[in-house]
């Protein structure tokens, strides 16, 4: 009896060894997954904001580089009008100053008096510009102050408030899960989100990432509470633990786990459906204003699942450009716009075929060799094909991106910035690119007879935009006053609800064929973008 009962004590140690080792290998192991994920979601926020910053300064120091060869050296009413041009054109400028040498500020680009502030010590970026930190007094906020010293003169100062230095708050951030600082080089606070956390810790210990510049002296730090991030993966790690001790079931309970991870992974999600030919093309119409044809229209990606109901593009393109699955989406998109659109477009010559690309596309020459393999030889010609640049990541290198450009333009391809006024680009794309047109966004649309200056962007953009000889389409058009505002101030080509949502590929069709009659095409012609319609 005492041996049995030894025995079995021996196998219920045993076995509670045995069930102990895996329970402890998977825990740590998913453990490690865990935070190889969360530490991955952290680098990328902090690498973004960073690019982001980098371009907002750059921005600010080009803004008074060229208000420095202007001669704005005084407060006169020209020097004035051209700090206040160059606030209203730059999208991170809050204040445009000239200070004197004894450091007070003479004026502003307003001619107000500014508001008290401190500034934190400067640290020299060049010979010439410098770097500080601005608090003040009245409110808890910061901002960059970017100085250009002149020998003889007074010097220019940029004003860059705190908070367009971080991006848009995200989920995480809303329910104080992550927090975002941005800080200057000898410990100076530039910007921090939640604002009222700057130095709290989080209950439980967190994940931190840094990220430090290598033009600036900027740090981005990136956090995340651990508590936060096990409560994200709390379902993950029960059901591993679980699946641990269950000596006879884990091969299968590992099995359950990787496709249950791939299942709830979005990236994985949207990989199969690009497979699956489930990414499919949507056409936004382009209406000429000048006679009301049908000038093209704009390509849009839908996601239709195999229960026919429809996933939105803000649901899935952001995470097809994190993931490098908008390359792919991109091809799939051109060639089931293609192979419906062929038929068409080869009897209509002058109608053209719109297509958004990401930033990445620019990085190489890749989508050059894609649009020649799409649409080369097919009946949609070169000239139909308009690419549109958008502003919402920056591109790394506008030489490159100017050089691909060029490609698609020897093509006969047209080449547009979307969202102007709007991401990261500014003035700088329309001056380096060489691009064919300009897309003004629908935000400005809408401000029309609302915000005051509204009218005074559109205007600003159409003119520069004709005297640069490039085309000018207006995108977000709702109401028939914006349709007469826009066609009195020379925009000729539009698109909006007012005349068309985005249609499926037979609804739009069946509008081409009803619209547009066929139009043969004389050989070896194609038509000047800037005279179609």
């Amino acid at each position: 009896m005492r041996q049995t009962r030894y025995r079995w004590t021996l196998y219920v140690a045993g076995g509670l060894l045995l069930a102990a080792a895996p329970y402890v290998a998977v825990d740590q192991a998913l453990n490690l997954h865990i935070e190889r994920q969360a530490r991955g979601k952290l680098e990328a926020v902090a690498a973004s904001t960073l690019g982001m910053i980098e371009n907002r300064l750059d921005q600010a120091a080009t803004t008074l580089v060229d208000l420095a060869a202007a001669n704005v050296d005084s407060c006169n009413d020209a020097a004035l009008a051209a700090m206040r041009r160059a606030v209203f054109t730059s999208v991170p400028l809050k204040e445009l100053s000239l200070i004197g040498s004894d450091g007070r500020t003479i004026c502003t680009h307003i001619g107000a008096e500014p508001e008290e502030r401190t500034l934190s010590r400067e640290i020299n970026l060049s010979s010439r510009i410098a770097i500080s930190v601005a608090r003040f007094r009245d409110r808890n906020e910061r901002a960059v102050q970017l100085r250009l010293d002149r020998v003889g003169k007074p010097s220019l100062a940029a004003l860059i408030p705190s908070d367009t230095l971080l991006p848009e708050a995200g989920p995480d951030e809303a329910n104080g899960g992550r927090r975002i600082r941005v800080v200057l080089e000898g410990g100076n606070m530039i910007a921090s989100r939640p604002v009222s956390e700057e130095g709290a810790s989080f209950e439980g210990g967190s994940i931190a990432v840094q990220r430090r510049s290598e033009r600036f002296p900027i740090l981005v730090d990136a956090e995340r509470g651990r508590a936060t991030i096990a409560d994200e993966y709390h379902d993950l790690l029960l059901m591993g633990r679980l699946a641990a001790i269950l000596i006879t079931a884990l091969g299968l309970g590992l099995a359950w786990l990787w496709i249950e991870r791939d299942h709830n992974d979005p990236v994985a999600e949207l990989k199969q459906a690009i497979a699956n030919g489930e990414i499919v093309p949507f056409y936004q119409p382009l209406i000429d204003l000048r006679t009301g044809r049908i000038h093209g229209a704009e390509v849009l990606a839908r996601w239709r699942r195999p229960d026919g109901t429809l996933v939105p593009p803000i649901r899935f393109i952001p995470i097809a450009e994190d993931s490098g699955l908008i390359y792919e989406l991109t091809r799939v998109l051109m060639r089931r716009a293609r192979d419906e659109m062929s038929a068409l477009y080869g009897e209509r010559p002058n109608v053209k075929l719109g297509f958004n690309l990401f930033a990445g596309h620019f990085v190489d020459g890749k989508i050059v060799e894609d649009v020649k393999e799409i649409f080369g030889g097919s009946p949609i010609a070169f000239s139909q094909i308009v690419l549109e640049v958008t502003e919402r990541s920056p591109l790394a290198d506008l030489t490159e991106a100017r050089h691909i450009i060029a490609q698609l333009q020897e093509l006969g391809a047209k080449v547009g910035i979307d969202d102007v006024g709007t991401g990261h680009g500014g003035l700088s794309y329309l001056l380096k690119l060489g691009v064919d047109l300009i897309k003004i966004d629908k935000m400005f649309v809408d401000a029309l007879g609302t915000e005051r200056y509204s009218q005074t962007i559109i205007e600003t953009l159409v003119e520069l935009a004709r005297n640069m000889k490039m085309e000018v389409v207006a995108e977000g058009v709702e109401t028939f006053e914006q349709v007469e505002y826009l066609r009195v101030k020379g925009i000729t080509v539009a698109q909006g609800y007012i005349f068309a949502p985005p249609l499926p590929g037979g609804s739009y069709s069946a509008l081409i064929e009803a619209a547009e009659r066929p139009q043969p095409k004389a050989p070896d012609e194609s038509v000047p973008f800037s005279q179609v319609g």
